[in-house]
């Protein structure tokens, strides 16, 4: 974690100071600084604000994680930067693996939060606005090839909980984050592998959306979109491919 402290001294503020802006311990504003705990996403925002700066000054770009517990996103640190980038390299993409000693691999890519989808339909072909996103990271079991990006879900459309019942293994529900893969436009004239791939985000000119792809009319270039949740205002819809921007198939959610 970097800049906390910088921050703080620069304010000529006492740690204890800072603690009572967050409305946490001494002792974790300590640990903040050291980068030995992970930090509510809440917390960094109040830090941030606090200082008048963006949220992404306070990290490092390689070494974040965006974890959920309890329902709470919190920002975790590789504070150990030498091993990290031993142990790291980027993809093709642009997207950072990092070997894990498992034997599997922790892929970082750039997060769409909910609130910055109508910016992303406007930016996101400028690297730039691309390149100071959020990160996020999953553990993979390979090496991915292509473009990755983790999308947070907006709504309930994809959670098809009941009174009677929790959602299912399926389910996608508002504020999780899942690992898209693009699916290059070249490919949109042949069959969708819905059958593989059966969760989409699907970008369009007017909104992002997550939904099942239920069937892809290739000779008129139209895709029918199914939610899991039952709900009358979550029917199925036709889409015409000629309306979308990016296609990503789901090939990971955030547990």
């Amino acid at each position: 974690m970097r800049n906390i402290k910088e921050l703080r001294k620069k304010k000529k503020e006492s740690q204890s100071t800072l603690a009572s802006v967050v409305g946490v311990s001494l002792r974790t504003i300590q640990n903040y600084e050291s980068g030995d705990v992970n930090i509510p996403l809440n917390n960094l925002k109040k830090i941030a604000q606090h200082y008048d700066v963006p949220v992404s000054y306070l990290f490092k770009e390689n070494d974040i994680s965006l974890e959920k517990n309890d329902g709470e996103y919190s920002i975790s640190f590789d504070v150990d930067t030498e091993k990290s980038d031993k142990n790291s390299f980027p993809t093709k993409s642009g997207n950072l693996i990092k070997e894990l000693s498992n034997g599997k691999y922790l892929l970082t890519v750039p997060m769409v939060p909910h609130k910055a989808y109508a910016t992303y339909i406007s930016e996101f072909m400028d690297a730039d606005y691309v390149s100071d996103l959020t990160k996020v990271s999953f553990v993979v079991d390979r090496v991915p090839r292509g473009v990755y990006r983790g999308f947070e879900i907006k709504n309930d459309s994809m959670n098809d909980a009941t009174l009677e019942r929790g959602p299912s293994r399926d389910a996608i529900l508002q504020g999780d984050i899942v690992l898209g893969r693009e699916l290059g436009r070249q490919h949109w004239k042949s069959p969708l592998r819905t059958n593989d791939f059966p969760f989409w985000i699907i970008v369009t000119k007017h909104n992002i959306i997550c939904k099942e792809i239920i069937n892809h009319d290739v000779e008129k270039g139209i895709i029918t979109c199914h939610s899991l949740n039952d709900s009358p205002e979550f029917q199925n819809f036709d889409l015409k491919l000629d309306d979308c921007l990016q296609l990503f198939n789901i090939v990971k959610k955030q547990i």
